[in-house]
């Protein structure tokens, strides 16, 4: 509009006046629309905070201005001057222009600086720098007209909002040219906002172990569907940047048609008629939520889908999951959890209680196994089969393991156990801890710390088969026992690698799984072959064997027949806090010590 109008005055002899002087009118009236538009992009992201009342009040007010200030330009009367090198508009119009710009641009200036908090820092800073350029460029021009700077200023403003916010490059993935990570909680925040129906389906892959070769596959599959993905029109794709892409489909009826459009491209690719051409892909998995208000907010997606990490042991059979209501109500019992973990270990109600071990070749307690307990406000037990699993999932074992570590070296400290018999206290080692690789030099400064002999100290690892380090894992295990500590492997037989811990582990203690005791109990063949095998197996190898879950008398004796070497369970005690260990120990063991 202001070349417009510069070339309608420069022409101004071909047509008629009123007809130049509209045009000037025109520029004048997209200056009011601009600055109008400006305060209300200044002020979009603040109006969830006021509600909607206000939101329309608030905006009829400023409509109401615009509309004022576009009938006053239209009505006063405007001049233009041109002599041939020099042009501009001057008179009542423009001077009323320059007066409801400015209050525009003091209102932008005033809601960015009170609704700061509020709004993007960047976004703050962005309307600033735009508000001063237009500004200066305002005042510059009024005090000298032959300088047409002010459309210039706008357009200058414009470009700074772009590349500052509104910059598409920087909203994309450069591996992958989708969506990047970093905006999917801002465009799911929009959806939940505008109560928009929507469905999501996450495509990740199943991944056993961490080797060249598998991550290789992996980035090889990532970059042929994220090209396959491209030709997807159906959804909006955003790329994780953590293996995985995350499909949101505004109409749902779109997800079931896709996810299949996506696996037939799979299998196209391993099933090429050209043998040439035929590629073996990392297989897929499909988190599917058909209908995304299951979730309450972005906060809660997010958090729906990290619960749903696929691994080659957890999906195995299945190459989906289908998320509902019954789900989500499942990862807030489990975010509740993991809060009363915090709120524990924040407020010191974190205990360990002891089950003491019975050695049949001395007739006493030798060794206790130490045990979590989460004390909460009401004075009752969080079960640890309730909270250690989801420690392990949100990565909080650690932080939970050190504080349990300390609790039972400071009770080791405080009533010298090797006094009344016991040999060693057995603390759990998660896989997280083994495979840190800080875990060695922190358990070492420990023992310094409390001045604990490390021969006091047992460290128990369940078998598991998502080790995903087991390198690092050997070396620390090999690292501490070289300056005493022993270690022994729990839960054997409910895993899936029972010889190999055996054979490349420091193992000297194996401890039965409770559940195969429970079947070798019912008389079932098979389990009274693998524990009699075990057993005399681990005998050969110089390894001790303790018995789990051991409730009744029969069972104690029949285990003692085997030939095992200690026992646990509930025939003795159940774990106790450590007043009530201390007395039980005494009771028990001092009549052995001082015979």
């Amino acid at each position: 509009m202001d070349i417009a109008s510069c070339y309608f005055i420069v022409k101004s002899r071909r047509y008629e006046e009123y007809v130049v002087i509209a045009v000037c009118k025109l520029y004048l009236i997209s200056l009011h629309c601009v600055a109008f538009s400006a305060l209300g992009y200044a002020v979009s992201d603040i109006f969830e905070y006021f509600g909607t009342i206000n939101e329309k009040f608030l905006g009829i007010c400023y409509q109401v201005f615009c509309i004022i200030g576009v009938v006053i330009t239209v009505y006063l009367p405007l001049d233009y001057y041109y002599d041939g090198v020099t042009l501009y508009t001057h008179g009542p119009a423009a001077i009323a222009t320059y007066v409801f710009v400015s209050i525009y641009i003091l209102s932008v200036i005033i809601a960015a600086a009170l609704l700061k908090n509020h709004l993007k820092a960047q976004k703050v800073y962005a309307l600033y720098l735009w508000m001063a350029v237009w500004a200066i460029s305002a005042i510059i021009q009024f005090l000298n007209p032959k300088l047409l700077i002010v459309s210039f200023a706008s357009c200058i403003g414009a470009l700074i909002m772009y590349f500052e916010l509104e910059n598409p490059q920087s909203s994309l993935s450069r591996r992958t040219g989708h969506f990047s990570s970093a905006v999917i909680h801002e465009y799911l925040d929009y959806l939940y906002q505008t109560k928009q129906n929507f469905s999501a389906m996450r495509i990740s892959f199943q991944t056993s172990a961490e080797s060249s070769d598998e991550n290789k596959l992996l980035r090889q599959t990532i970059e042929m569907l994220s090209d396959f993905l491209f030709s997807v029109d159906t959804a909006k794709i955003f790329d994780t940047a953590e293996g995985y892409f995350l499909l949101i489909f505004e109409n749902t009826d779109f997800l079931e048609s896709t996810k299949y459009q996506i696996s037939t491209y799979f299998q196209s690719i391993e099933n090429s008629s050209d043998v040439g051409n035929a590629i073996t892909l990392m297989r897929p998995f499909y988190t599917i939520i058909p209908d995304c208000s299951i979730s309450e907010n972005a906060d809660e997606l997010m958090m729906l889908l990290a619960s749903y990490v696929p691994t080659i042991k957890g999906n195995s059979s299945s190459n989906e999951v289908v998320v509902t209501a019954e789900t989500m109500s499942d990862v807030r019992h489990q975010k509740d959890i993991e809060k009363l973990v915090i709120d524990a270990m924040e407020n010191n109600r974190i205990e360990v209680h002891y089950q003491p071990i019975f050695n049949l070749a001395t007739n006493t307690f030798s060794s206790a196994e130490a045990l979590v307990r989460i004390k909460l406000i009401d004075g009752t037990y969080l079960q640890p089969n309730e909270f250690i699993p989801i420690a392990e999932i949100s990565g909080r074992i650690i932080p939970l393991s050190d504080a349990i570590y300390r609790r039972a070296l400071s009770f080791i400290k405080s009533y010298h156990i090797e006094r009344i018999g016991i040999k060693h206290i057995e603390l759990n080692l998660s896989v997280k801890q083994g495979e840190s690789p800080t875990f060695t030099t922190k358990l070492l400064q420990m023992l310094d710390d409390y001045q604990i002999n490390p021969d006091l100290i047992n460290l128990e690892i369940t078998e598991t088969s998502s080790l995903r380090s087991k390198e690092r894992l050997h070396e620390n295990m090999s690292k501490l026992e070289a300056h005493g500590l022993s270690f022994s492997l729990d839960d054997f037989g409910s895993g899936s690698s029972n010889l190999n811990y055996i054979i490349d582990m420091p193992v000297t203690v194996v401890k039965l799984d409770k559940l195969l005791s429970e079947e070798y109990f019912k008389k079932n063949n098979k389990a009274q072959a693998i524990v009699n095998a075990v057993i005399e197996m681990a005998h050969s190898m110089g390894i001790q064997i303790v018995a789990e879950g051991i409730e009744t008398q029969e069972e104690f004796d029949e285990m003692k027949s085997l030939g095992v070497d200690y026992i646990q369970g509930f025939f003795f005690s159940k774990p106790l806090p450590e007043h009530e260990f201390l007395k039980f120990i005494q009771e028990h063991n001092l009549k052995y010590i001082y015979q």
